[in-house]
């Protein structure tokens, strides 16, 4: 299957709750997704800087369905500074690109993504596919979205969780996401293991 093939029927599991469907996605590349939520609350984290953007996004919406971009601002935001990332939507929300890379993210990660898109995470592994599928997904939905996911064992760090949270341009479209990520414990030196099948680029930190 293409990997256009491949988002689209990512996004139609994630609209549809084929939770089967992810599942298997994660589990044949040595992965697990452990939680998916629709419109959270913030009890969804234990992590401080998820629930606080969560209230805040919730906040900003007032009446209206979604908050506009231009509404958020960065001295509203310091509880999660470093933790944040803005993404802006590409081609109908089937890419984005990294308008801020938390300070916080970027260290864990091991690059700074400013300016690149989410196609370039990891050259485009499977994580980086679900990531555009997810934001496709938010994008038609227009709801917020949470997961939390267990990477492969060559990866650093035993978990990553993650906030969507969409916000609106002045015609009323998904236009950029108010993101925060969140990693793990460090796996234990000794636990990160190496497939043989992959470079050695790909063993840090996604």
């Amino acid at each position: 299957m293409s990997e256009r093939g491949v988002l689209e029927s990512l996004v139609e599991a994630l609209l549809s709750d084929q939770r089967d469907t992810l599942a298997e996605y994660f589990t044949a590349r040595g992965a697990r997704l452990e939680a998916l939520e629709w419109s959270p609350d913030s009890t969804v984290s234990d992590t401080q800087q998820i629930s606080f953007l969560i209230e805040y996004w919730k906040n900003l919406c007032g009446d209206a369905d979604l908050p506009a971009a231009d509404r958020v601002s960065p001295f509203d935001l310091r509880p999660a500074l470093g933790h944040i990332v803005l993404i802006d939507m590409v081609d109908d929300g089937w890419d984005g690109q990294f308008r801020l890379y938390g300070t916080k993210v970027a260290e864990t990660y091991g690059r700074d993504m400013t300016g690149r898109r989410v196609s370039d995470i990891d050259g485009g592994n499977y994580i980086s596919v679900f990531f555009r599928a997810l934001y496709r997904a938010a994008c038609l939905r227009r709801a917020a979205l949470y997961t939390l996911h267990v990477p492969p064992p060559h990866v650093a760090v035993e978990s990553w969780q993650r906030i969507m949270l969409p916000l609106s341009d002045p015609d009323g479209r998904v236009a950029r996401f108010l993101v925060s990520n969140i990693a793990g414990a460090w796996r234990p030196p000794g636990a990160v293991t190496r497939p043989n099948s992959l470079p050695s680029a790909m063993f840090t930190r996604a």
